[in-house]
């Protein structure tokens, strides 16, 4: 009963972190619009039916019942035709019409120059960056917060177990028998729990490898120095040899063709490091966070190979890819799976919901600035458009050709959308028939 109330609440606090992150999505474009004279009549969270709404001077603020995203109406969002051209004979003209008379029931005397088209091509892309760029902050602060507060999962100098014998540095569960080499560690008499804290007088820090100075010098004896219960404990040590399984390049256990671990020779004493949550330095935390905002956009331009692997994986016997494209009910299963974990800490709980959300916002960031309508990207490359071809026409000193006529992208929005439900809902299926193992 307690997991799965703890497994709803882990839902929740994703639903309502989702929602505050849209909401601000929402006010970054809000607030340039405003200030740069746009009409707004409507702010939202969510679509459907009104939980809740209130007016504030002229834009109504609401809440709607199914909270998968959010809207602003601005006025005038896309330009009349250009005199002399007439919609009604282009290919989907019914798509382009619309586009144009959005959003007409709202306008009112007044709203003549308050129009979002009437607005110089800089100032139409500051409104809609705005959006991405404030989910892109938002997952920066928290996960850099994350990282700097409390800390990232690192190997420690703690020995998490010694290693008895030379047969279980190849094999962890083969048992040790009376003719196995013990390891340098055994014989000098290491014990799960003992923190290093010193080599041959010098100290060393909890994350630095500072045991490559034993296993670099085999057959050296070495002065250990460990914290084991809170007094410190000083033990020789001498590195030995043998021919032992290994990593290669990539970082991957270096295996024979029938699967079997490659053995080579290499230094070693027989211990197994721990590991625990270390708090890092705010710059690398950043930086970090910024690695991961380019990892993200990476994820994005493979999305759709992503989408048609994993519907691939309901009906062949290759396991799902763990890092491949998940639906919101993905990711409200692992939020859920996070707060439901018994063996978790509070701090690493809080942790991952801080990585969760935030790695929305940097997905939320990345997704919308894809160059198409109807995503923020797509108006924003009509502003970068426009800009370009006024500049070519400047050059060629032909006559300024006005603003861009984004309405005529109308029916690639109408296509995109429909695009972007099917892969929702198919993803949905996915999560819901072969989630993902967490």
């Amino acid at each position: 009963m307690t997991e799965t109330l703890l497994y709803i609440a882990g839902v929740a606090i994703l639903i309502l972190g989702l929602a505050l992150s849209i909401g601000l999505h929402e006010f970054g474009h809000l607030i340039p619009a405003k200030l740069f004279g746009v009409r707004v009549p409507h702010w939202a969270i969510g679509f459907g039916p009104k939980l809740f709404s209130k007016k504030i001077g002229e834009t109504e603020y609401s809440v709607r019942a199914i909270p998968l995203g959010g809207f602003i109406t601005l006025i005038g969002m896309y330009p009349p035709a250009k005199p002399g051209k007439d919609d009604t004979k282009r290919w989907f003209s019914s798509s382009i019409i619309s586009a144009r008379n959005a959003h007409q029931e709202h306008e009112q005397p007044g709203d003549e120059n308050r129009k979002f088209y009437q607005l110089s091509a800089w100032k139409r892309i500051v409104v809609m960056f705005g959006g991405p760029f404030t989910n892109l902050v938002i997952g920066l602060v928290l996960i850099t917060t994350a990282i700097s507060g409390l800390g990232q999962n690192q190997r420690v100098n703690v020995f998490a177990s010694v290693v008895e014998c030379q047969s279980q540095m190849i094999d962890q569960s083969a048992a040790c028998s009376s003719s196995d080499v013990r390891t340098p560690a055994a014989l000098a008499g290491f014990k799960s729990g003992d923190k290093l804290i010193a080599i041959d007088g010098n100290r060393v820090n909890m994350t630095e490898d500072a045991i490559l100075a034993v296993t670099e010098l085999p057959l050296v004896s070495h002065k250990l120095t460990v914290d084991r219960n809170g007094k410190p404990v000083e033990l020789s040590i001498t590195a030995a040899q043998a021919r032992l399984p290994y990593v290669d390049s990539s970082g991957n256990m270096a295996l024979n063709a029938d699967g079997s671990p490659k053995l080579k020779l290499r230094p070693y004493i027989g211990v197994q490091w721990s590991s625990q949550r270390v708090p890092v330095e705010a710059g690398k935390a950043f930086g970090t966070s910024v690695a991961m905002t380019g990892q993200t956009l990476g994820l994005i331009v493979q999305f759709p190979s992503q989408v048609f692997n994993s519907i691939s994986s309901l009906f062949g016997s290759q396991a799902r890819n763990p890092n491949g494209a998940v639906s919101i009910v993905g990711v409200g299963q692992a939020a859920g799976a996070i707060a439901s974990n018994s063996s978790a800490s509070f701090g690493d709980r809080l942790l991952m919901n801080l990585y969760l959300i935030g790695s929305l916002n940097l997905a939320l960031f990345a997704f919308n600035m894809i160059p198409l309508p109807p995503l923020d990207g797509g108006h924003i490359a009509g502003g970068v458009y426009e800009y370009l071809k006024r500049g070519v026409f400047r050059l060629l000193g032909k006559k300024d050709p006005g603003i861009a006529d984004t309405a005529l992208m109308a029916p690639v929005a109408t296509a995109m959308f429909l695009l972007l439900l099917a892969a929702g809902l198919a993803m949905i299926i996915v999560d819901l028939v072969n989630p993902l193992k967490l």
